[in-house]
């Protein structure tokens, strides 16, 4: 982790903290934000370890909706982000290159298939969120949908993942825009939501790197047996 990088996450820990206490938030709304920080260091390096954390963190965030009383959010935490990132960090750990993993890409058919997939899912979950006459439900419903996407895309160490998680942290600081806009007090978010967009970008960089220094090591590993 580069000098440049920790300052941004200490300079990021202090906004929020600063933000949280003029906005009065709860403090535990707060600490998973600033595990999140660190988790998300690790995942911009392509880290596996980001992953292992980050399951701690989907516990963490469990304990703290569940005493505010979100069970939902509590429950999504629990059983979906959870297990999700504990699968990943065993997946890349069994195929482990160097501090990540051997990435892959979807072939065509793949992506075809992957796409419309993912499109019909995204038009149900937005019909049952405008039915229910919820204020976000554009936004919410992609996000919802990206963020369990990009997590199966991740577990499987297809490149592809990188794409669409630079479309979610751009959306998702459009819904914190819009979030802040109606209640100040999620400010502390909004500033989470610039620093993980900072991060993924990163993450782009790094993965598409260390995927092609990977299909350079394999070119010249066949070359040699020939």
């Amino acid at each position: 982790m580069g000098l440049n990088k920790k300052i941004i996450i200490v300079l990021t820990g202090i906004a929020i903290l600063v933000a949280g206490i003029i906005c009065r938030q709860h403090f535990l709304l707060m600490v998973p934000l600033f595990v999140s920080l660190f988790v998300m260091s690790f995942q911009s390096e392509a880290n596996r370890i980001g992953s292992l954390i980050g399951a701690i963190n989907a516990l963490i965030y469990t304990a703290t909706y569940t005493y505010i009383g979100v069970y939902v959010s509590a429950a999504s935490a629990l059983f979906m982000s959870f297990p999700l990132q504990l699968m990943t960090f065993f997946n890349w750990k069994k195929h482990a290159y160097k501090k990540t993993v051997i990435f892959k890409r979807m072939s065509n058919k793949m992506r075809v298939a992957f796409t419309a997939l993912v499109l019909g899912l995204w038009a149900v979950a937005a019909a049952i969120l405008y039915g229910l006459s919820y204020e976000y439900a554009i936004f919410d419903s992609i996000l919802f949908l990206l963020g369990l996407v990009v997590s199966v895309l991740t577990m499987l160490a297809y490149i592809e993942y990188t794409y669409l998680w630079i479309l979610q942290a751009v959306i998702g600081v459009f819904l914190n825009v819009q979030m802040v806009l109606n209640d100040f007090s999620q400010l502390t978010y909004l500033i989470y939501g610039i620093y993980a967009l900072y991060c993924v970008v990163l993450a782009y960089k790094n993965v598409h790197s260390f995927y092609k220094e990977q299909q350079e090591v394999s070119l010249w590993a066949v070359k040699r047996k020939l």
